[in-house]
């Protein structure tokens, strides 16, 4: 997985930004095969058409891209043989100007890339296997103008990376992931409350009512700093919420109302991936 964490990172994009700039350089190479490559705002307006669909443009209005980094981009992609840059026009009819085309290469790792983040939201999720779903295909066909067929070897690699249905079980391996954690979390928070209330009605010394709870486990950041460290550093007004209130706090209005979320979550991508399967499955 370098090559794909490498391409990513040159890319000079957050996660986020990067997979949505990964599909929209994937789809301007689609979209501009006949007219002899994309141009710098075909990619922008990808960007912008793939994050509206995920709804970005209400909860995230301000992430945008502008043609000076679409333009940086693929200068980087050019020096690293991803991309192809050329000035004329291709096509009778059509402006002139700098216009692109990805390499094999180019096809490969960026759809390695776009199917290589872990730990996506949802919407990111179900946005590249959407993506994939609908334009696997279409990426790898679009061969006209000064775009060459892809080798063998790349369409393997594109296939295989802008696979749905694979993509859709990395997706619950993930929401698996994070469900199971979440319910320990719930589950160490409530058993943390009940057993410092219970020492602290025996009238328990403060100390060590929290060495027991570090000896009880489930404290996610111990290597970071221990749980009693963490505890009696606190002014005395503040370990005592933690210790009476705090942890079971957080454990019913933070961890378990997103373990409700990714449960519902990991039921969505079940029935996404029975559908798809139906879908492969039915005659022609």
């Amino acid at each position: 997985m370098a090559r794909n964490s490498t391409l990513t990172a040159r890319l000079g994009y957050i996660d986020t930004q990067a997979t949505f700039v990964q599909a929209a350089l994937l789809a301007a190479h689609g979209a501009g095969a006949r007219a002899g490559g994309f141009r710098v705002s075909d990619v922008r307006f990808f960007f912008l058409l793939f994050t509206n669909w995920v709804e970005h443009d209400v909860t995230r209005p301000s992430q945008d891209i502008d043609l000076t980094q679409v333009r940086r981009t693929l200068e980087r992609l050019v020096r690293g043989g991803h991309a192809e840059a050329s000035t004329g026009a291709a096509v009778k009819g059509l402006p002139r100007g700098r216009r692109y085309v990805l390499t094999g290469e180019g096809l490969g790792s960026l759809s390695e890339g776009l199917a290589a983040r872990e730990r996506a939201p949802l919407e990111e999720a179900l946005f590249v296997v959407c993506f994939a779903a609908s334009y696997r295909d279409a990426v790898l066909s679009r061969v006209e103008g000064r775009a060459r067929a892809p080798s063998p070897a790349v369409r393997r690699r594109v296939e295989r990376a802008l696979d749905p249905l694979r993509l859709l079980r990395e997706a619950q391996r993930t929401s698996a992931a994070v469900l199971a954690d979440l319910e320990e979390r719930v589950e160490a928070g409530l058993r943390y409350e009940a057993k410092a209330r219970e020492a602290l009605a025996r009238a328990e010394p403060e100390a060590d009512v929290v060495r027991a709870l570090e000896a009880a486990g489930s404290y996610q950041l111990h290597r970071v700093r221990p749980l009693g460290e963490v505890l009696l550093a606190l002014p005395e007004d503040l370990r005592k919420f933690e210790l009476t209130e705090g942890m079971g706090l957080r454990s019913r209005l933070l961890f378990a109302p997103l373990a409700e979320r990714a449960r519902a979550e990991h039921s969505v991508l079940e029935r996404l991936e029975a559908r798809l399967t139906a879908s492969k499955a039915a005659p022609g």
